[in-house]
């Protein structure tokens, strides 16, 4: 996904509104395959802050496909996240007093910015940490594996470790 910044990137204060579409990469978190079911969308204004500088402020979104960690049904959610860049134009030099070594300076090229690998940093970052169908899952049996959202599975829950056995018989004296 690239801004041509051609119009502004010289005049400082001038801006420019735009949406893009671009492929988002699958993303294995914590050991989840994500997979992309539309390409991101992303709405944002770029704004030249002088000396070839660009600011990029906007909202990207995506739908992915994941499996549910209490059910293991695949599901579809919605992603979601604020973005707020700044570029440099290549070569870039911080002039004295302006940062440290350890910090990172995005930059570009030409007339365009890609910010191609910001936005989708930025959705991973924004994936909740459990991926669950809905807040009323109910997960599988712990004895028989049932999926419960299909309904109620035969288990007894009074079947526990059986070495508590005996205590099990002392508590029904």
């Amino acid at each position: 996904m690239k801004i041509d910044v051609s119009t502004i990137k010289d005049i400082k204060g001038a801006s420019i509104d735009v949406e893009l579409e671009g492929p988002l990469d699958p993303m294995v978190i914590a050991g989840t395959t994500l997979k992309p079911v539309t390409p991101v969308y992303v709405v944002a204004k770029a704004t030249s802050t002088g000396h070839s500088g660009i600011l990029v402020q906007g909202k990207a979104r995506a739908k992915l496909q994941a499996e549910c960690h209490r059910c293991l049904r695949e599901f579809i959610f919605d992603v979601e996240t604020e973005l707020q860049e700044q570029y440099c134009k290549e070569p870039y030099r911080p002039s004295s007093g302006q940062g440290s070594e350890q910090d990172e300076v995005l930059t570009y090229n030409g007339d365009f910015v890609d910010i191609s690998k910001e936005v989708n940093s930025l959705l991973a970052l924004s994936i909740p940490i459990q991926l669950v169908c809905s807040s009323e899952c109910r997960g599988l049996c712990h004895i028989c594996g049932k999926n419960l959202n299909d309904g109620e599975c035969s288990c007894s829950d009074e079947s526990g470790d059986i070495r508590l056995a005996p205590l099990a018989e002392l508590y029904k004296s």
